[in-house]
């Protein structure tokens, strides 16, 4: 598959269904569309994988490690693996989720 609409594949649901998103795979790396309604919290979490948030739409307070910031349209959260991550949708969101190396638990 060398197009996509993301949209359009398969939804996976995570944290319970808070989070739903469609999801990419190539060997190495991961990218999903993913909606979040508003009030949604992303609890604490971590893993092994790089990924980058980059909201398209809504307004996000996000915690990567010890730093918290409110994030809108065009802004990202870079996350290094291993970091602890989370936070909570002030509206409703959409954004880009950007993985490395593949989830596999997302396929």
């Amino acid at each position: 598959m060398s197009f996509a609409t993301l949209a359009s594949l398969p939804v996976k649901e995570i944290f319970g269904g808070a989070v739903r998103g469609h999801y990419a795979h190539l060997t190495k790396l991961t990218v999903g569309e993913v909606s979040l309604n508003p009030n949604i919290t992303v609890p604490l979490h971590q893993h092994p994988h790089e990924q980058v948030t980059y909201v398209l739409e809504g307004s996000f307070r996000f915690t990567v490690g010890e730093e918290t910031t409110v994030l809108g349209p065009g802004m990202a959260a870079i996350i290094p693996g291993g970091v602890m991550h989370g936070g909570t949708t002030l509206t409703a969101c959409r954004v880009l989720d950007v993985f490395a190396p593949a989830r596999d638990d997302y396929r």
